[in-house]
This record gives C-alpha cells, structure tokens and sequence, in this order.
C-alpha cells in the first residue's frame, strides 16, 4: 500500500503510538498493584491486632558477640575475609584498652590496643559524651557494628560505652 505525498497515516496506526499505548497502561496497572497490595497489608494488620487484643510483641535483640579488642585485631590481621564473614554487620561488644581518643573531620573516634606497636582498633563513638568517658589506659568495652578493615586498622561503627 502506497502513501501518497499529501496523505499521513493515522495516529492509532502507527508503531509508536501502540508502544506508548502500552507504556502507559503498564505504568498505570503498577501504581494500582501497590496501592491495593499496601491497604490490604494495613488491613491484615489491623485485623490481627484487634482480634487478639494486644500490642503486636517487637522481636527481642539479640545480646551482641564478646570479643577482646586484640581477638579481634588479630582476626583481621591474620585473615580478613574470614573475620569479614565472622564479624562483618554483626553487633559485638568489644573489651580493650583505651589507646587514644580523636576527633577526625567530626567524627570522634576511640582507638582500643591491638597486638602490635602501632596496631589498632578504630570505634567511631555516636556521642561526644561517650567520648568524654573515656581516658587513655583506661579498659572498657564498647558496643558497636563491626565494619571490616580500612586503611590498615579493623573499625567497629556506631559505638556507645557500656
């Protein structure tokens, strides 16, 4: 079939329009599965909660994993994706001596002793008052995210004093 010069095909005709047609209604029918997918989720909840009478229970924490600052200096000295894979994530309470706190680009940070001369844990403490706990040489323990090895040194994240 031939197109002469002066005619153009209509609009619902050509390849383009079907795809955008198609867009569209893909886009749309999205929108409508989540919204109907959320008020049926609240619903059950809802339903749930009042049938029993009681608050839903919040899952109890799990106690964080003991660990001396030179264990877990010497983990990732000697194999650090196996100490990844033991610590990595995991909330753990970590025993030492103070080595020193500083404050680096805002963020406050208490180094434990590891095994060596120069060796360390590096604790990115939440709270300046936490930092004001601590003294060099003294032992304490923190309760942190362990967060894998930068720069040469193990770091737990997210530190508070116990």
């Amino acid at each position: 079939m031939l197109v002469s010069e002066g005619t153009k095909k209509p609009i619902y005709k050509t390849l383009w329009f079907w795809v955008g047609i198609i867009v569209v209604v893909g886009i749309i029918g999205s929108q409508a599965g989540k919204k109907d997918a959320g008020a049926s989720g609240v619903q059950s909840t809802t339903e749930s909660t009042a049938s029993t009478g009681t608050a839903p229970e919040k899952p109890k924490e799990t106690p964080p994993m003991a660990v001396t600052a030179i264990e877990y200096y010497e983990s990732y000295d000697g194999n650090e994706v196996t100490a990844d894979a033991k610590f990595k994530g995991k909330r753990i309470a970590i025993t030492g001596t103070v080595k020193g706190v500083e404050k680096t680009f805002g963020s406050i940070y208490a180094e434990l002793e590891g095994n060596e001369l120069y060796g360390h844990v590096q604790c990115k403490l939440q709270t300046e008052a936490d930092a004001a706990k601590l003294t060099k040489g003294q032992s304490t323990t923190l309760i942190g995210v362990a967060d894998g090895k930068m720069m040469g040194s193990p770091r737990v994240t997210d530190c508070v004093v116990k």
